[in-house]
């Protein structure tokens, strides 16, 4: 989560915001090695240098931030669908569920979720914490990216250095091959 953090940090340092977060668009860098997560598919990526508001509807319904469906959000959307995305990778569950795309939509606008599964049992209330304010309904209170990296719980988990790759040059800092 560190790794994917930082990479939103540094999207939304130059004002582009991913818009699609989920888990299909991770990848790791080399098989069965975790030290390189890559975020992919920018297809729906949106530069917003020209006004910090955006208005079109896109990405997929359960890791849409609420203001995405009354089409008036910021960057903060990317931020919603990492703890969206956390919250299934700890649990196999989806915070806002529903069985059809209207419930999982009013579900979403409405921004209940709970921690009562027990795969959440073992989980630290300092993680649970993070989540909480990676899903905050309002987005104004909602964490930032660089908010996020500085949070306990990720500072107790990740180390903010380049991977092995990028120190041999493979890779340049943007994640482009030289």
């Amino acid at each position: 989560m560190g790794q994917l953090f930082a990479a939103l940090e540094y999207l939304h340092s130059k004002q582009i915001s991913h818009r699609d977060i989920k888990p299909q668009n991770f990848m790791i860098y080399k098989p069965n090695d975790l030290s390189c997560i890559k975020m992919i598919d920018f297809g729906l990526s949106k530069d917003y240098s020209q006004g910090q508001v955006m208005h079109t509807l896109s990405g997929s319904p359960y890791y849409m931030a609420p203001e995405v469906f009354l089409q008036n959000y910021n960057s903060k959307i990317d931020i919603w669908s990492m703890g969206v995305v956390l919250y299934i990778m700890l649990s196999g569950k989806v915070p806002f569920p529903g069985r059809t795309e209207p419930e999982i939509i009013y579900n979403v606008i409405k921004g209940d979720f709970h921690f009562d599964y027990s795969a959440f049992n073992a989980i630290s209330s300092e993680c649970k914490d993070f989540i909480k304010k990676c899903l905050i309904r309002e987005y104004e209170q909602r964490y930032s990216a660089t908010e996020a990296l500085a949070d306990p719980w990720i500072q107790k988990h990740f180390q903010k250095q380049a991977p092995n790759h990028l120190k041999e040059g493979t890779i340049g800092e943007n994640g482009v091959s030289q």
